[in-house]
């Protein structure tokens, strides 16, 4: 007797399969500003799924130096203001303390959405720049040369024991200022 066949509710996904959704992820995400939860919604699709599909697109930008991903994030960002710049200009003309209020919601939408996709990609360019600094301080690790790099932006090339002190100095100064901000 043949087994009846079910729909697919996840994972593992084909490689086709796989690019098919994170495009449609990048699509809803990107050029309509749906969140994790929406596309999950609408794609019927586990939200961690869709979260790691959007890491994905954001990870592209920091680790590739292909400039064609970033030019099409600028366009969202710019497509995004020139929307909250239309939807001020009714907020001028709204009549009632409803459409007011209802209007900057929509402000407050958009200036949120500018705001994570900022600091999203702000955050994957941080990691590959840390990947940066690990790579190279592994490579003279590996060549036995006592440079090492504290990080990019620095370009303050120290002894290993003088980078681990500064590591340690660092991670405490974190601990401290996470300590009193909860």
């Amino acid at each position: 007797m043949p087994k009846s066949v079910q729909a697919k509710k996840g994972g593992p996904y084909s490689t086709q399969e796989l690019e098919k959704r994170r495009t449609e992820v990048y699509r809803l995400h990107f050029e309509y500003g749906y969140s994790a939860r929406k596309i999950a919604e609408l794609m019927n699709i586990n939200r961690n799924t869709i979260n790691g599909d959007i890491k994905h697109w954001y990870s592209k930008v920091a680790k590739s130096n292909d400039i064609q991903f970033e030019s099409t994030i600028y366009p969202i960002l710019e497509r995004l203001d020139i929307q909250r710049t239309r939807i001020r200009e009714y907020l001028d003309q709204a009549k009632t303390i409803s459409e007011k209020i209802t209007i900057e919601k929509s402000i407050l939408e958009i200036d949120s959405k500018i705001s994570q996709i900022n600091e999203k990609l702000h955050f994957s360019s941080q990691r590959m720049l840390s990947y940066v600094v690990e790579s190279l301080n592994h490579h003279f690790e590996q060549k036995n040369d006592k440079t090492r790099y504290v990080g990019i932006h620095e370009k303050l090339a120290v002894s290993n024991d003088s980078k681990i002190k500064i590591d340690k100095i660092i991670s405490e100064d974190k601990k401290n200022l996470w300590g009193r901000q909860n």
